[in-house]
């Protein structure tokens, strides 16, 4: 994926339902885009780093040769995504009620137009 391509799932992401921050991180760990505070921002990508590094090895010993798409975590509050891609991460932090409510809106409107 091109750092453009990356920019624009940046942005895009930051539009879905409930999210309350985003944080675009390089290959050192070091957020590179974000629109949390910068504290938050680094707090996050020093956290995720290690999370992501046991992940990839966790499924690279399930299966050899698979690759970790993302991570998802769920506390009662929030909802945290984290996806890499090559040298890039893009965590995603969502509002739990709002990402909730988006699905149920979703599924009733899939539902009403069959």
């Amino acid at each position: 994926m091109t750092t453009s391509n990356v920019q624009a799932t940046f942005e895009r992401l930051l539009l879905l339902p409930g999210v309350i921050g985003a944080v675009l991180v390089d290959g050192d760990g070091v957020p590179v885009r974000t629109n949390l505070p910068e504290n938050a921002a680094q707090m996050y990508a020093n956290r995720m780093r290690p999370l992501v590094t046991l992940a990839r090895s966790m499924v690279n010993d399930m299966e050899t040769g698979d690759q970790l798409s993302y991570v998802r975590l769920r506390t009662r509050r929030q909802e945290v995504m984290v996806a890499t891609e090559n040298e890039h991460t893009i965590i995603l932090i969502q509002d739990n009620r709002a990402l909730d409510e988006s699905r149920r809106s979703s599924a009733a409107s899939g539902r009403w137009s069959k």
